[in-house]
C-alpha cells in the first residue's frame, strides 16, 4: 500500500503539474510530519474527507479584504478608486505601490497572493479528491453526498481557472490527475489557447448548472448552486467578448513555441451575443431579484436599498447569487474606518471615484443642468425620502447632509452616501456624536499615516453601527444579479444596439439607486459610455470590478492619464482642505493588461511562453 504522508500531500498539491520545480527551496517541505496517514485512510474516513474538501474550498476569496490588500490580490489598489499613503510601504504595501508606478517584473510575485501557484495546488487537490472520494455507508457518507461533493469540486476547479483566465489569459489547462512520479518532461505543458479554455469552462459550468441544487439551507451558505454556475459562466463570457480578448491586435503574434496561436486572430461579434444570452439566462432564474427596500407609500427607499444590499444576510437578500462561505475579515473595516473611532483608516477613496457619482437628478457633475456646486457650504439641511438616520448625531430620519456640508457633497445620488465618507460627515462609529475630521491635526487625519491620503473613506459594506472590536455580520458578495443586468445591457448594446432591453435593464439599476431613466435616443457609442459609467458607480469598491472592467475594455492606459487626486489633506483649516490636490500620477503600461507569468515557472518549463511585452 502506498504511504501518503501529510508531507507528501503538501508536495503533491504543490507540484502543480506545469510548474513542478519551483518549490524545491521550501525548507518546511524537508521537515518530517508528526503523523502519517495513507491516502486510503484519508478517504476511508468521512471526517477526513470533509476536511480535504474544505481545503479545496479555501481559495474562494474574501471579496472585500482579499481584493484590497497587498497580501491578497490588490485589485482595488490597481484601479483608480483607492489610494494609500506612501508611508504604508513599511507595512507591506510597497509592492502594490510599485505596480501603481509601472514597476513590475516577472521576477516578482505581485500582489502577495500567488494566484497561479495556488490555483494549481487546489486543482491538484481537487483532482485527487475526485479520484479517491467514495461512499462510506456506516459514516453516513452516501452515494448522493459523494456525488454532490464531486460536483462541488468540479465547480471550484472551474471557478479557480476562470479567475486565472481573467488576469493571466491562457495557461496550461489541466483536467486530469497526473502521477507526480512521472518524468519532468511528461509534466511540462504548454499554454492552452484562450478560446479552448473558455469552451471547456463554458461546458463545465453549463453541465454543473443542470445538476447542482438551486439553493441550500443557511448552514450551507457559500456552496455552489446552479445559479452560481450560470453567473460565473456569464462573467467569463463577458471577458471573452471584450476588446482585451476578442480580436486584440496586440496579441496576434502570441503563440506557443510550436506556433499555435494563444488568442483569437479576429474579432467575433457573436461572442457578445453569447455573453448576452448567458446573462439573460441568469436574469430569468426565479430565485433572484434586485434587493430593494420600500417606504410606506410603496416607493423605493434608494439610500437604504443601496446601503443594506451589502449588509443583509443571504437568506434575506434575493440579489446575492454567490457569497463567500465564511465570515469576511474585520481587517476590511479596520483599514477603512476612522482612527478616532479605534480603527486604522489608512485606505482612501479617491477624488476620481467621488467625481464619478451622479447628482440626485441623474446627471453627471459636469453636465449642464446637474446643479453641481463645487465650492462653499450648504445653507440648509438636505432631506431625501428615506428611513436613513445616520446623517446627524440626533438621527433625524431622512437627513442626508446637514447645513454646513461642503457643497461638493450635497444633492448627490444615494449611492454616493452609501459608498463614501467625507470630511465633515457625521461619524456613527463611536459615541462622541462627532463628525469625521480629516484635517492635518484632526482626530482622523494627518500627520498619522492612519488617515485617508485623499480625504475620503470607503463606506461600502460597512455597517453604520460598527464599533471597534465588534463587527456585525455581512455577506461577502462574489456575484450578484445587478452585475447580470449590466452585463446583459453591455453585451446587447455591442451586437444588437437599439434593443429595448438595453435601456430597460440599465434603468432598473438606476431606479433602485433613486435615479431617473436614461434619456432616450442614445447612439450605440453614447449607450456604451453610459453603461460604462453606470458600472463604475454601481460596482465601486466591489470585488475588484473596476480593475477588471478597465482592463477588459482596454481603457486602463487612458484612465490613468488622469492623475489620482483628492482633497488637500495637509491642510489644517476647512478652507484649505477643500481644494483639489494631485496625489499621484499612475503609470499603466500596455504589458500590464495581463499579469506576467513568474519567471521561475518559465525557467522550469521551456514549453511555456511569457505574456507579451514582459
Amino acid at each position: 500500500m502506498k504511504k501518503y504522508t501529510y508531507k507528501k500531500y503538501i508536495q503533491t498539491m504543490m507540484l502543480a503539474v506545469a510548474v513542478i520545480p519551483f518549490f524545491s527551496s521550501c525548507d518546511y517541505l524537508d521537515k518530517e510530519p508528526d503523523d502519517m496517514l495513507t491516502i486510503d485512510a484519508v478517504f476511508d474516513n468521512a471526517d477526513y474527507t470533509k476536511q480535504w474538501l474544505a481545503g479545496v474550498y479555501n481559495l474562494v476569496p474574501d471579496p472585500l479584504w482579499e481584493y484590497m490588500n497587498f497580501a491578497g490580490y490588490g485589485y482595488y489598489m490597481m484601479s483608480d478608486e483607492t489610494q494609500m499613503a506612501s508611508s504604508l510601504g513599511q507595512f507591506g504595501w510597497g509592492n502594490l505601490m510599485n505596480v501603481q508606478q509601472g514597476s513590475w517584473t516577472p521576477t516578482q510575485i505581485i500582489p502577495g497572493k500567488n494566484l497561479w501557484k495556488e490555483t494549481y495546488q487546489k486543482v491538484r487537490s481537487g483532482l485527487i479528491f475526485l479520484e479517491r472520494v467514495k461512499e462510506i455507508p456506516d459514516q453516513r457518507q452516501t452515494v448522493e453526498l459523494v456525488e454532490r461533493y464531486k460536483n462541488e469540486v468540479r465547480f471550484l476547479i472551474a471557478y479557480y481557472y476562470s479567475r486565472m483566465l481573467e488576469v493571466y489569459g491562457p495557461f496550461p489547462l489541466i483536467t486530469s490527475l497526473m502521477d507526480v512520479n512521472d518524468s519532468g518532461e511528461v509534466l511540462k505543458k504548454e499554454r492552452t489557447p484562450y478560446d479552448e479554455i473558455v469552451n471547456y469552462l463554458d461546458n463545465e459550468f453549463m453541465e454543473l448548472s443542470k445538476i447542482l441544487p438551486s439553493s441550500y439551507d443557511n448552514v450551507n451558505i457559500g456552496r455552489p448552486t446552479s445559479g452560481a454556475c450560470l453567473a460565473l459562466r456569464a462573467r467569463m463570457l463577458m471577458f471573452a467578448a471584450s476588446p482585451l480578448f476578442n480580436g486584440n491586435e496586440d496579441f496576434k503574434d502570441v503563440v506557443n513555441k510550436d506556433g499555435t496561436p494563444l488568442f483569437s486572430q479576429s474579432k467575433d461579434n457573436k461572442k457578445w451575443e453569447k455573453a448576452a444570452v448567458a446573462a439573460k439566462l441568469v436574469i430569468d432564474l426565479p430565485e433572484y431579484d434586485l434587493y430593494k427596500e420600500y417606504l410606506e407609500d410603496g416607493s423605493i427607499d434608494a439610500l437604504m436599498s443601496c446601503t443594506n444590499l451589502y449588509l443583509t444576510t443571504t437568506e434575506q437578500n434575493p440579489e446575492i447569487i454567490m457569497a463567500f462561505p465564511g465570515k469576511t475579515s474585520s481587517l476590511y473595516e479596520y483599514h477603512l474606518m476612522p482612527r478616532k473611532s479605534g480603527f486604522a483608516g489608512c485606505i482612501s477613496a479617491t477624488q476620481n471615484i467621488v467625481d464619478a457619482f451622479f447628482m440626485k437628478n441623474g446627471l453627471s457633475i459636469d453636465e449642464l443642468g446637474s446643479g453641481y456646486v463645487e465650492e462653499g457650504f450648504s445653507t440648509e439641511d438636505t432631506y431625501y425620502p428615506t428611513k436613513y438616520t445616520y446623517g446627524s448625531a440626533d438621527k433625524k430620519e431622512g437627513l442626508v447632509t446637514p447645513k454646513g456640508t461642503y457643497n461638493m457633497y450635497v444633492n448627490r445620488e444615494p449611492r454616493f452616501y452609501a459608498n463614501i465618507r467625507f470630511h465633515g460627515k457625521y461619524c456613527s462609529f463611536d459615541d462622541d456624536k462627532r463628525q469625521h475630521n480629516f484635517l492635518n491635526g484632526g482626530q482622523d487625519g494627518k500627520p498619522s499615516h492612519d488617515s485617508p491620503i485623499a480625504g475620503y473613506q470607503i463606506n461600502k459594506a460597512i455597517h453604520p453601527a460598527t464599533r471597534s472590536g465588534s463587527y456585525p455580520y455581512k455577506p461577502g458578495i462574489i456575484v450578484r444579479l445587478g452585475e447580470m443586468y449590466l452585463n446583459y445591457a453591455e453585451a446587447l448594446n455591442e451586437y444588437n444596439p437599439g434593443h429595448t432591453d438595453i435601456t430597460k435593464y440599465v434603468n432598473l439599476i438606476r431606479e433602485r439607486a433613486g435615479l431617473p431613466a436614461l434619456k432616450s435616443g442614445l447612439s450605440q457609442s453614447e449607450m456604451r459610455e453610459a453603461i460604462h459609467h453606470e458600472r463604475r458607480v454601481e460596482f465601486a469598491f466591489e470585488g475588484g470590478m473596476r480593475y477588471m472592467d478597465i482592463r477588459r475594455w482596454k481603457e486602463a492606459e487612458k484612465v490613468f492619464e488622469t492623475p489620482i487626486s483628492g482633497m488637500n489633506t495637509d491642510a489644517k483649516t476647512n478652507n484649505d482642505f477643500f481644494k483639489r490636490t494631485e496625489i499621484q500620477k499612475r503609470i499603466f503600461l500596455k504589458k500590464m493588461y495581463l499579469w506576467p507569468i513568474y519567471q521561475t515557472y518559465l525557467d522550469n518549463n521551456e514549453k511555456m511562453v511569457q505574456n507579451k511585452y514582459w
